[in-house]
């Protein structure tokens, strides 16, 4: 079971070396990450070698965490880096979403819209009409279930800036798909 009681006793564990606890750790957040990383990169392959470098930097600077509370998004803030890298590498810039994905945000997102109907057409359409970090605030907070605390350690924003971003990249969102 998934409480902030035994996420903190796994980290702990793991700071004192304990890769089985580690482990543990990132079966919580494998998923997650994974989604992240090919929304990212748009690519499987790239996605599964960025959460592989993630899941190992993470274990190396286990001990660099200070605050236990804010593991997932320091988690999340390494991937995002190591995303970036494996972009630059190929020199190539994030899509949007993989395709795949646009169902399981179409399900998700529709509670935000006044119960009218989205197709995932029109939301991959209203999305590219986003700014970059702005599509991904969105995205992140709905298929993540990010908080805005999360996503600033994420991005390097303050969190009245990320709670900002969103507010107006919905509030667009509404325009474009009325």
């Amino acid at each position: 079971m998934e409480t902030k009681d035994n996420i903190h006793i796994l980290i702990e564990r793991s700071k004192e070396g304990d890769s089985i606890a580690f482990s543990e750790l990132y079966s919580l957040y494998a998923m997650e990450l994974y989604r992240f990383s090919l929304y990212m990169t748009a690519s499987k392959e790239d996605a599964e070698d960025a959460v592989q470098e993630t899941v190992f930097s993470a274990w190396r600077s286990i001990n660099s965490l200070k605050d236990n509370s804010l593991f997932k998004p320091w988690l999340f803030k390494i991937l995002s880096n190591k995303c970036k890298t494996q972009l630059n590498k190929k020199n190539k810039q994030p899509d949007i979403l993989p395709a795949e994905e646009y169902e399981f945000l179409v399900d998700n997102i529709e509670g935000n819209f006044d119960d009218s109907l989205i197709n995932t057409a029109e939301l991959k359409e209203a999305l590219s009409k986003l700014t970059p970090p702005d599509a991904q605030i969105i995205i992140l907070s709905i298929i993540g279930g990010f908080k805005s605390h999360e996503l600033a350690v994420i991005y390097d924003m303050p969190a009245n800036t990320i709670r900002s971003r969103q507010q107006r990249a919905l509030k667009q969102l509404r325009e474009i798909l009325a």
